[in-house]
């Protein structure tokens, strides 16, 4: 069984106020090796390190998120990788399911009890 709060979290996120939330939330979960990066070209540049976990932003400066998630499925298709966006778009999220994250969240849903379903779920389908 993967235990993905003693695993590398990645947070791609070019809002520093976010990430430094997400992060918070991260580590009042457990979790102590989180790397972030305000851009996908820099997650990509250390997906050497493996991570079990990236939270990926949808705009971020030049790059769309969908170009990097599928960039880091190509790396390892085994990487948990949530979606987050502050836009309520359809089409997005249905590419980004299409494109291999298994979760889409909205930014302003984002609470320490939805982070927990969501690590909870993915160890759910790691122990089958």
């Amino acid at each position: 069984m993967r235990d993905l709060k003693n695993m590398r979290a990645f947070i791609v996120d070019d809002d520093p106020f976010w990430t430094a939330i997400l992060q918070q939330l991260l580590e009042g979960l457990g979790f102590s090796k989180i790397s972030t990066f305000e851009s996908g070209e820099a997650c990509l540049d250390h997906i050497h390190l493996n991570p079990g976990l990236i939270f990926l932003d949808y705009q971020m400066g030049n790059a769309n998120g969908l170009d990097v998630l599928q960039q880091v499925k190509a790396y390892y298709p085994g990487i948990e990788v949530v979606f987050c966006t502050a836009l309520e778009d359809l089409e997005v999220a249905i590419s980004a399911i299409e494109f291999g994250s298994a979760e889409y969240l909205l930014k302003a849903n984002a609470t320490e009890q939805a982070l927990a379903d969501i690590i909870e779920n993915f160890q759910k389908i790691h122990t089958v």
